[in-house]
Order: structure tokens, then C-alpha cells, then sequence
């Protein structure tokens, strides 16, 4: 193990192969499902079916022993020291129980509010990781994943939604999650005019970028993959990648939303 641990949490919604791959710790954000826990660990395709069917599902940060236990592991693993990277604190408590956790942890740990969300969170800790496996340090290494956040932008749709933040906006209104709230870009009555209307937000940008779009249920994967045909083709877009919206995010936007993250793609 590098000397440096990073962990995070599901709400980055990494596959499980991949927090394999780049010797991540996640926590999870707990899920329920009318009131009661729900472990959606392979099961993701069954929450969203749930949730059409009416289900109402709930999420709860994971508690500073949550953290402390993930931090303690990484310790007896041999890491000297941890760096945790998690969602905008003006969104959710994550980040402050981590950082209570971090007060407690027997190696020393950088707790970073990435200032962004969802696959955003996801970004920051790949980046972070890059910068460890090439010798930085923890507090290095969130320079890096700080500096990122504040540069991804977001578009996406959240038909059937649980409200909060996301809010319940009939047809297929374009959403912008930034500073720590929504706000709604364009009101649109199909998915076909709400992925011109995503794509036309993404067009706006004056330097080259790189970009990644999600999806929830498989029900809605075919306008996730018109949305990432009409990006590929703009002159601006380097790179389109393509990422799940696990339960910790999809349980507020509901099974039918998707949309993008994009970022300059020289840092």
C-alpha cells in the first residue's frame, strides 16, 4: 500500500471494481427504502424498478464511527496517512462526520470538501489518486482534488425526483447543481428537447473539456447514449466517458435521470 490511504464515499459512485482497481476505501451512505434499510450492493437495477413502482427512498450520511472504522483499517493496512475526499458539505453532513472521525483517527488524516457531487466527487478522487501514485503527499494531493471541484459543471434531469434540492419539477426540466444548489436551466416536455437543451449548455464552453455522462435506471440508458452521441460530436469535447448513478444519488433524482459533468481538460 502507498503510504497515502484515500477514502471516500458511495455517493462517488465508483463500481465496486474500481474502488478495487485504484485502492480506494468507500463508506456508504446509508439507503432506505420506505423506512426500512436497503442494501443495494448488486441489487441497483431491482432499487430503481422499486422506486417506479412508488417506493420512496431515503438516504443518511454515514456517522463519524463509519469513517473512524475505515480510517483505523487503513492504518493496520500499513498507510501512514489518509486522505478523504467527499461531497459539498452545503449538500449533505458527510463531510463534517468525516472530519469528526479525523479528530479521533490514529494516522492523520486530510479531510476535503470537494464542492461537488455525485460522479464530480468521483473526478476529484481519481485525480487526488494520480497525484499519490506520482508521490504527493495527502495535503498535496487535496490541493489537487480542490482545485478541481470548483471547475466541473453539471447538467441533468430528475423526472420523478424526491424533492429537497433536486425538487419535483413535472416534465423533463434541465437542472444545475452548483454553489450547493439547484437551479433549474430550461423547462422542456421530452427527453428530446431536454438533451438539446443539456448539450447546448455543454456547447457554451470556450476551451476544450473532457466529459462524462450517467445514467440511472436501464430504462432511460438509450437517452443517456443519444446525449453522449450529440456531446462526442461538438468540436469543444475531447473525451466522453460514461458512469451509473448508484442508490446514494439516484434515491433524490429518481430512475429516470441522467445528464453530465464536464471540466477543462488541461488542468
Amino acid at each position: 500500500m502507498s503510504g497515502v490511504a484515500i477514502v471516500t464515499d458511495t455517493s462517488a459512485l465508483f463500481p465496486p471494481g474500481v474502488v478495487d482497481e485504484l485502492g480506494l476505501t468507500q463508506v456508504s451512505v446509508g439507503v432506505a427504502l420506505d423506512g426500512e434499510a436497503y442494501d443495494v450492493d448488486s441489487r441497483i437495477e431491482e432499487f430503481y424498478e422499486l422506486l417506479s413502482s412508488g417506493a420512496r427512498a431515503t438516504t443518511s450520511q454515514p456517522s463519524p464511527g463509519d469513517f473512524l472504522g475505515a480510517y483505523a483499517s487503513a492504518a493496520a493496512k500499513g498507510a501512514a496517512e489518509v486522505l478523504s475526499i467527499h461531497l459539498d458539505a452545503r449538500v449533505s453532513g458527510t463531510t463534517t462526520s468525516a472530519e469528526l472521525a479525523a479528530r479521533e483517527a490514529p494516522v492523520p488524516v486530510t479531510v476535503v470538501d470537494s464542492g461537488t457531487v455525485s460522479f464530480g466527487v468521483g473526478l476529484c478522487v481519481r485525480a487526488a489518486g494520480d497525484a499519490v501514485a506520482g508521490g504527493a503527499s495527502a495535503s498535496e494531493a487535496a490541493v489537487v482534488a480542490r482545485r478541481l471541484g470548483p471547475t466541473l459543471r453539471n447538467v441533468f434531469v430528475a423526472p420523478g425526483g424526491t424533492g429537497g434540492r433536486v425538487g419535483e419539477e413535472p416534465g423533463w426540466a434541465v437542472h444545475e447543481l452548483t454553489n450547493g444548489e439547484t437551479t433549474i436551466l430550461a423547462r422542456c416536455e421530452t427527453v428530446d428537447r431536454a438533451i438539446g437543451a443539456m448539450a447546448t449548455y455543454v456547447s457554451r464552453t470556450e476551451v476544450p473539456v473532457r466529459v462524462a455522462v450517467g445514467h440511472s435506471a436501464e430504462a432511460i440508458r438509450w437517452a443517456a447514449d443519444a446525449l453522449t452521441i450529440v456531446l462526442d460530436a461538438l468540436p469543444q469535447v475531447v473525451d466522453v466517458e460514461r458512469y451509473r448513478v448508484g442508490a446514494a444519488v439516484g434515491a433524490h433524482t429518481g430512475p429516470l435521470s441522467f445528464g453530465a459533468f464536464w471540466w477543462p481538460s488541461v488542468q
